[in-house]
């Protein structure tokens, strides 16, 4: 929970015990104005019971309901989950292409591929950072660069890469 969960939890428990308080207050209050003006009549139970169905809502709706509903709400309006899971996709993607391009040692097949593993590391940096930010607009540039990567990898020149380096640590 961060500062500002821990300060809006406090205001609603906060909110509660005074409900609470000023419940308890009013009512023995007029308890003792019942028993004074007509201790025949009990009619101060009603207007406890109207105010105490009101207290009971406020009890269920500061400690049984979920508190997660409201962060899960704010994320699925703001779009900060789909965000999150996209981080997390293009990390597996990343690691997925650095585990390729590290069984090799392309650069003596190829030495062009030092670029691409270069900028492979460059986009994992940057996933990393992105993790820690949220930028959306940092997170289309590393994922068109990770789609390039991919694009290579998947290419016929990284399967002919592929077969020569078979052939060559064989």
């Amino acid at each position: 929970m961060n500062e500002e969960n821990a300060r809006k939890r406090i205001k609603e428990l906060k909110g509660f015990y005074d409900h609470l308080g000023s419940y308890l207050a009013v009512n023995l209050f007029l308890l003792g104005l019942n028993a004074v003006t007509s201790p025949g009549t009990w009619w101060f139970v009603f207007p406890a019971m109207g105010w105490g169905i009101g207290l009971m809502i406020h009890a269920v709706t500061v400690f049984w309901t979920n508190q997660d509903w409201e962060a899960r709400k704010m994320e699925q309006l703001t779009g900060l989950k789909n965000t999150r899971d996209e981080l997390e996709r293009l990390s597996e993607r990343t690691e997925t292409l650095v585990t390729i391009m590290a069984s090799v040692d392309w650069e003596k097949i190829d030495p062009s591929l030092r670029e691409t593993r270069s900028n492979l590391e460059q986009a994992q940096n940057k996933l990393a950072e992105l993790k820690r930010s949220g930028d959306s607009a940092s997170q289309a540039e590393v994922e068109r660069e990770i789609e390039k990567l991919e694009a290579f990898v998947t290419s016929s020149k990284f399967e002919f890469y592929d077969r020569a380096a078979g052939d060559r640590t064989n």
